[in-house]
């Protein structure tokens, strides 16, 4: 028969659209999601009244028994209900994909992602995020490396983060979130998150008790929020609208324009250019080096150049040319220095 993928939207009863209630209805049984995301009551008890079967699936039957699902929509209408749009979450893109195999017949029909539903709430441009990532609810530090690392890719890159907040285990808020980024931060030698940094929570979208806030991670963490889910979003470097927008809830809208978002890239940059400038002026005075000491001095001065212009690969590339002319003199014993 047909495996029918709904999308939930942002959790209310009011976020099923016209189209996923009727979808529910014509469904033999329904596998709700409870896994991926966390439900309001009076939604499950809405759709509990909408559908002839309702099952709470959690992640073993969604991952563990899909081939059992699957096998069960061979002969009937089988729905799955996800929260916000059925494939931002990968466990039900693999069903889909096993369905496809089954020659089991697929229906979807799309809802409200939070993903969408947070970029324009925050009313940041959707074109200038960069990759997302989930933020786990747990007290080991080093699953936070990942969620870390495309921060920073992404500072680097001058675009802005999307963090999803794990809602596992009743959820994790964003005071809690912001804690346990800053320690993993200071951890793992990472200097681009502190108390300091700008960012945007948004609590509950969907419902009438929704919270948007705009702030540094300090006053993020002294605000009052209803429960998860949660998410966070850490921007970099604003077009003057987008400044003009998160003044409109920001905690102090004065703020906004005094904040610089770091770029890991570029500090990282003026190290490596402050290294050779220095050592540019040490061996200046040594005639023997003066052809090497103009090499570098010209590839210096393309990774500035580079640089101001936003062009971060080639000022990378012209610094890494003038890092390696000196690491060549240091090997051949006519220069004595450490990076």
């Amino acid at each position: 028969m047909t495996l029918v993928f709904v999308g939930g939207g942002l959790g209310p009863p009011g976020s099923l659209t016209f189209e996923a209630v009727e979808a529910l209805k014509k469904c033999d049984i329904v596998y709700v999601d409870c896994y991926t995301s966390v439900w309001d009551d009076e939604t499950l008890q809405h759709v509990r009244k909408l559908v002839k079967v309702f099952v709470k699936a959690e992640r073993k039957t969604l991952e563990d028994e899909a081939y059992r699902l699957v096998a069960e929509a061979t002969d009937k209408v089988v729905g799955v209900l996800a929260p916000g749009d059925p494939f931002i979450a990968t466990t039900h893109s693999s069903l889909r994909e096993l369905a496809s195999r089954r020659k089991v017949k697929v229906e979807i029909v799309n809802g409200v992602s939070i993903i969408s539903a947070a970029i324009s709430l925050s009313g940041l441009h959707v074109y200038k995020f960069g990759k997302t990532a989930t933020l786990p609810k747990t007290d080991d530090l080093e699953q936070y490396r990942q969620p870390l690392h495309v921060l920073e890719e992404n500072l680097s890159r001058h675009a802005h983060t999307l963090f999803l907040l794990d809602t596992a285990e009743d959820g994790l808020t964003v005071p809690e979130a912001i804690r346990k980024l800053i320690l993993a931060a200071r951890k793992m030698g990472k200097n681009f998150v502190d108390d300091h940094t700008l960012a945007i929570s948004l609590a509950r979208v969907g419902y009438l008790n929704s919270v948007v806030r705009a702030g540094t991670f300090e006053q993020l963490c002294l605000e009052n929020y209803p429960p998860p889910p949660h998410c966070l979003i850490i921007p970099s470097a604003m077009h003057f609208s987008e400044k003009e927008a998160v003044k409109t809830y920001a905690i102090n809208p004065d703020e906004m324009e005094k904040i610089k978002p770091v770029n890991p890239l570029s500090e990282r940059l003026s190290t490596y250019i402050d290294k050779c400038r220095r050592f540019i002026e040490h061996a200046s005075q040594n005639e023997s080096l003066k052809q090497y000491v103009n090499y570098v001095n010209c590839y210096v001065d393309d990774a500035v150049r580079f640089m101001s212009s936003g062009d971060y690969v080639d000022a990378l590339l012209s610094a890494g040319y003038a890092e390696g002319l000196l690491d060549a003199l240091r090997l051949r014993g006519e220069v004595s220095f450490e990076w």
